[in-house]
């Protein structure tokens, strides 16, 4: 289809062509490419032939009053772009005059446009008048062009220079807050956590921290050992001396308090390594009521007290607090203890002894047993020796690890904070002399409880028949001491890394037998005082039997390292030595061999 142009819309100079309707420039019926200010600058001209067009008119046309620009630069470069396309040349020109100090003039004479632009047939010159004819024409007809539309032209460009302004102001106000943001996020990270302040809630040399530690957020409830029974103990939060409280059973445990602080969740037994059969106790008294058939040890309740938690052997199983719903929730490849539910109610956690490596660690499942996996910081398994336990406001994970019998309590962030830089590596919280176990630590408020031993041994020699007591060995880190059978010379481990050492009864000459990481314990004497037969374990092995030389030398393992072996003594003829042993199976099986 033809494109046919108005012959008083479109002019014609020299060579060229232009369509002022659709704003186009053609050579020889080429279309030529032009900005469009540079055909602004020619159609104007070309209304115009002859006369001069000052700088100011053309500021105006081209540049609305208060736009922002370098006038003069632009409309010189502008001019360069116009003279490029229609191969016109400043110091020659053919076709635009630079008048100085005024403005342009065009030179060439301009025709109306008859027809189509490929059917051109020259016309009379274009006077003033038919020049300011064809202007009112083009304005009339072309809404671009019309004082209206240049007025609608202007405010929308008004607009969107503040539109643009806003954005600008917008990218650099956010860039700027982004910058400030990642600073600070970088500069200031969220303090690591510490311990303020520790203070002795009670003394007592009695204290069985195997019985944990249970509180009501007003007293905490333990376990003393007394000879070969356990009282069940209270005391205040605040400290003072602790009292013995009224048990349904001749050994009690108490495990945890329901989240109503109505009922305890308690444990009848007669030997610690027993699974027991599990209870639940009112808190004001009473008869206890037996939880349906659930035996098992380190029972807990879920954060909305619907459900409890224990472990069996390998196992770990949920059970509804009236005894129904009992299933087994998930069997790990270890054996699990002290399962800690989160806030949230969402995860559990829990410490899982893997007896066939010899490694503790903390591992962690879905509330519905899914997802059972080892939890990793810094790369490596997250080590723990005793149990672990959320923060009330589910912030921190706290958990004991013990090196060489030193045992310190550690923190590890949960929540992320999007404002400021968290770390997520296990954080040392106590860093002794004490050394702490945080078994089943309860947190009330920013309060952690936990249980912490000192040492202070001396060996002593004790003549039955006077009771008079000697100090031989004075060294508080000295424990398991054996005398030889001479009298001369005495085993003793040391705390701080385990090691094994001899010396004099009075505690000279002394000879280091053993080296670190392995720890040694319980040392026994062959009845020739020639051998030394002793507990060792090193990191990631099992408990192992081990000869030595009374006067050191390599070590030789009784037993192949895929058996676990402990406290082995000689006969009384020496010739043979008895063993306790643990057979690795679903339920574990202890044996004296």
């Amino acid at each position: 289809m033809e494109h046919r142009v108005d012959p008083k819309l479109a002019l014609r100079f020299g060579l060229y062509e232009v369509d002022l309707v659709q704003g186009v420039l053609f050579r020889q019926g080429v279309r030529l490419k032009i900005q469009e200010q540079p055909f602004r600058i020619l159609a104007l001209l070309l209304q115009r032939p002859g006369e001069i067009v000052t700088r100011e008119e053309l500021q105006e046309s081209l540049w609305p009053e208060g736009t922002h620009v370098n006038f003069d630069g632009s409309l010189n470069a502008a001019l360069k772009k116009l003279r490029a396309a229609i191969q016109d040349d400043a110091e020659n020109p053919r076709f635009i005059e630079t008048v100085p100090r005024q403005g342009y003039r065009f030179l060439a004479p301009v025709h109306s446009v008859n027809g189509s632009r490929n059917s051109i047939s020259p016309s009379t010159s274009v006077s003033p008048e038919s020049s300011e004819e064809c202007f009112e024409v083009r304005m009339r007809l072309n809404p671009e062009f019309s004082p209206e539309r240049a007025a609608e032209l202007s405010r929308e460009r008004k607009m969107a220079e503040r539109a643009a302004r806003w954005i600008d102001f917008s990218l650099l106000s956010g860039a700027i807050a982004f910058g400030s943001w990642l600073l600070f996020f970088i500069v200031y990270p969220v303090p690591r956590p510490s311990v303020q302040r520790m203070t002795r809630i009670t003394n007592a040399s009695g204290i069985d921290e195997w019985g944990g530690i249970v509180s009501d957020g007003t007293r905490i409830f333990f376990l003393e050992r007394d000879g070969g029974h356990w009282n069940l103990m209270q005391t205040s939060v605040e400290g003072g001396n602790a009292e013995k409280m009224p048990a349904p059973f001749e050994n009690t445990r108490l495990f945890a308090l329901s989240p109503d602080h109505s009922q305890f969740l308690i444990g009848q037994f007669t030997r610690r390594d027993d699974e027991m059969p599990l209870w639940l106790w009112p808190v004001q008294g009473g008869e206890p009521r037996r939880m349906g058939e659930a035996v098992g040890h380190d029972p807990t309740w879920s954060p909305d007290g619907s459900q409890i938690i224990y472990v069996r052997g390998r196992s770990l199983y949920t059970i509804h607090p009236d005894g129904t719903q009992l299933r087994e929730l998930a069997h790990g490849p270890g054996l699990p203890h002290f399962p800690a539910w989160s806030p949230d109610g969402e995860t559990i956690r829990f410490n899982m002894d893997k007896r066939d490596d010899g490694t503790q660690a903390v591992w962690e499942m879905a509330a519905d047993g899914s997802g059972l996996h080892a939890i990793l910081a810094g790369g490596r398994p997250l080590a723990s020796q005793s149990a672990g336990e959320w923060t009330a406001d589910g912030r921190y994970f706290l958990y004991s690890d013990c090196e060489n019998y030193d045992c310190n309590l550690w923190g590890i962030r949960e929540a992320w904070n999007w404002f400021r830089r968290s770390h997520r590596d296990p954080v040392q919280l106590t860093h002794g002399p004490d050394s702490l176990h945080v078994d089943i630590p309860t947190q009330t408020g920013s309060r952690v409880f936990a249980f912490s031993f000192r040492s202070n041994r001396e060996l002593q020699k004790i003549e039955p028949r006077s009771h008079h007591a000697e100090t031989l060995i004075l060294n508080a880190n000295a424990e398991v001491a054996s005398i030889s059978p001479d009298g001369q010379l005495a085993l003793y481990t040391d705390r701080p890394d385990g090691s094994l050492w001899r010396s004099s009864v009075d505690g000279a000459q002394r000879l280091r037998l053993t080296q670190p990481p392995l720890v040694a314990s319980a040392p026994h004497w062959s009845r020739d005082g020639k051998q030394i037969l002793f507990t060792g374990v090193r990191p990631g092995f099992l408990r192992q039997i081990y000869f030595l030389s009374a006067d050191g030398g390599a070590l030789r393992a009784v037993l192949p390292e895929s058996r676990e072996a402990s406290d082995a003594d000689w006969s009384p003829d020496g010739t043979q030595i008895v063993v306790s042993m643990r057979e690795q199976k679903t339920q574990p099986k202890f044996g004296i061999y």
